[in-house]
């Protein structure tokens, strides 16, 4: 499995239309072949939020890196002039979450 965490800096006056935004975007991203589940938390007061994703294997990771949904993302950001950041990790131990062999 992967984890793939997508950190933002959402300043304030930005902070409702981001919310706005994942309401639709997630459950859709939700839907993306081999996502097992999703996080998202945001820090007002340090004007950041953070998605993370867990994956069944690397290869639904660039599926989605691949496809139309992330390019949504990319503009909804571009427009709003945020600043993100993609990382992608094996996950080695995931509490609660359903590891499936291979």
């Amino acid at each position: 499995m992967i984890i793939t965490i997508t950190s933002s800096k959402v300043p304030s006056e930005h902070s409702e239309k981001v919310e706005i935004f994942l309401r639709d975007f997630l459950p859709r991203l939700k839907q993306q072949q081999g996502v097992l589940g999703i996080y998202h938390f945001a820090r007002p007061d340090k004007e950041d939020e953070s998605t993370i994703v867990i994956w069944k294997s690397q290869e639904d990771v660039k599926r989605y890196r691949e496809g139309e949904l992330i390019k949504e993302a990319f503009a909804f950001e571009s427009q709003l002039i945020l600043q993100s950041t993609r990382e992608g990790y094996p996950l080695i131990y995931g509490a609660g979450v359903e590891f499936e062999s291979e």
